[in-house]
């Protein structure tokens, strides 16, 4: 992935920030009315007549985004058509599509910074009204009106088993720095948006600019391929992996290799649905971001390998999924500080 540029001034930015989370704080102050709730068959009967629903997504090749459009039409009858895109690709298409005066998705599903940006910069994505499922939400989550958080997507280690035995593995970021993993360490770089920079940027914060100067020493080999960093470390080219999506030790199930989570907890991204500017579907959009919080989505979500934001979904999928949606989580990044973390990073890791 490549960095994705961000026009504004931090100041501005941070202006337009203010002014939404102003003007969504009434709306996180509780869950749906009663009233509100009373009308959602109304919502749902509209729904249902508008017939069709266009999903744009940044997530790219999960199959929980078919079998939950699958789900959708199953429960309510409504047809969906997926986009993906890479985050840079649906953020261009979108512009020229809006500035054109072609209004052709219904809800964005992306990471909750991306979502910030798109509203605070492109006014791409507008608020919704309130949703059932929103009052089932666990904390720290919460339906602002805007972004309705839906699941994350956690980060730890990945280790060769033979190269790493078992009881020898870093049990904390900070056993990254350890003299014994110098020029055995890949990492997603750093330097660019994506999984590398969310770790940069929960590290730094939570255990400061030393700690990345020193592990800045260990001869660290970036990678921008993700999906095949799991597989170099499964051949033994390299003993560890860094930040590892945890779902993907899904996919590696035979291989000589095992998911850590650090002591201190897992980087996330938060993934949040929202509503498109000019939604030709405006209630089934509604009525999409709901599901996406509700019971049976968020298992979905957890047999593939995601975190959950949903109030007792744990107990109902298998161990397999629980061990991996219910880790620590340690923290995300902000969406206003990006470019300064990437310029630091930048700095450190030349």
């Amino acid at each position: 992935m490549i960095a994705l540029h961000v026009g504004p001034s931090l100041a501005v930015m941070r202006r337009a920030l203010v002014a939404l989370s102003i003007g969504f704080a009434m709306l996180c102050a509780s869950g749906p009315s009663s009233a509100e709730v009373a009308d959602w068959d109304k919502v749902v009967a509209a729904a249902k007549a508008e017939g069709g629903l266009v999903l744009y997504t940044a997530l790219l090749g999960a199959p929980s985004t078919k079998a939950i459009a699958k789900a959708f039409e199953a429960k309510y009858g409504i047809p969906v058509q997926v986009l993906e895109a890479r985050a840079s690709e649906l953020r261009e298409r979108i512009r020229t599509e809006q500035s054109a005066g072609r209004y052709l998705g219904d809800v964005m599903f992306n990471s909750e910074n991306q979502v910030i940006i798109l509203s605070a910069e492109d006014k791409s994505v507008v608020p919704h009204e309130p949703v059932p499922n929103a009052a089932g939400l666990m904390e720290p989550f919460r339906d602002d009106g805007l972004k309705s958080p839906v699941m994350t997507i956690n980060y730890g280690l990945l280790v060769n088993n033979r190269l790493v035995p078992a009881g020898e593995e870093p049990k904390s970021w900070s056993d990254l720095t350890d003299p014994k993993w110098k020029g055995k360490i890949l990492s997603d770089d750093m330097r660019a948006v994506g999984g590398g920079y969310v770790m940069f940027f929960v590290t730094e914060e939570k255990l400061g600019k030393a700690y990345h100067e020193a592990l800045a020493t260990q001869g660290i080999q970036f990678t921008r391929e993700m999906r095949e960093a799991g597989r170099r470390v499964a051949r033994g080219e390299m003993a560890i992996y860094t930040p590892f999506i945890l779902s993907d030790i899904l996919n590696l199930k035979g291989l000589p290799v095992r998911a850590v989570v650090p002591a201190e907890g897992a980087p996330y991204v938060l993934y949040a649905t929202a509503a498109m500017k000019g939604a030709p579907h405006p209630n089934a959009a509604r009525l999409y971001i709901d599901f996406a919080m509700s019971d049976e989505v968020q298992q979905i979500f957890a047999q593939d390998g995601f975190g959950i934001v949903r109030r007792g979904v744990l107990e109902k999928v298998t161990p397999e999924a629980r061990a991996i949606a219910a880790v620590k989580l340690m923290g995300g990044s902000d969406p206003v500080r990006q470019n300064e973390m990437l310029d630091l990073a930048r700095s450190i890791y030349k």
